[in-house]
C-alpha cells in the first residue's frame, strides 16, 4: 500500500507542477481533490514552494517548482 500511496503523490506533484488548478485527488483517502497553495521562496525568488493538502485526511506534500519572475503565484 505505501507504494501506491508513495507512487500517486508522484503523480499528483506531476500533475499539479504543470497546472496547480488540476483537479487531483487526494493519494492517501482518494475522497476530496487536494488543495493548492502557492508560497514564493524569500530566499530564493527563483523557487515556488507548493503544497498540496488533503482537507479530509491531513495528508500533505509539497515540491519545489523553479519560477521564472513573471510568474503568477
Amino acid at each position: 500500500m505505501g507504494n501506491e500511496i508513495t507512487n500517486g503523490w508522484i503523480e499528483a506533484g506531476k500533475a499539479i507542477a504543470t497546472d496547480p488548478d488540476a483537479k487531483i485527488l487526494c493519494p492517501v483517502c482518494q475522497k476530496i481533490f487536494l488543495q493548492v497553495i502557492d508560497v514564493r521562496n524569500e530566499k530564493n525568488i527563483s523557487e515556488l514552494e507548493r503544497h498540496m493538502i488533503c482537507k479530509e485526511c491531513g495528508a500533505y506534500n509539497s515540491l519545489l517548482k523553479p519560477c521564472g519572475l513573471g510568474e503568477q503565484t
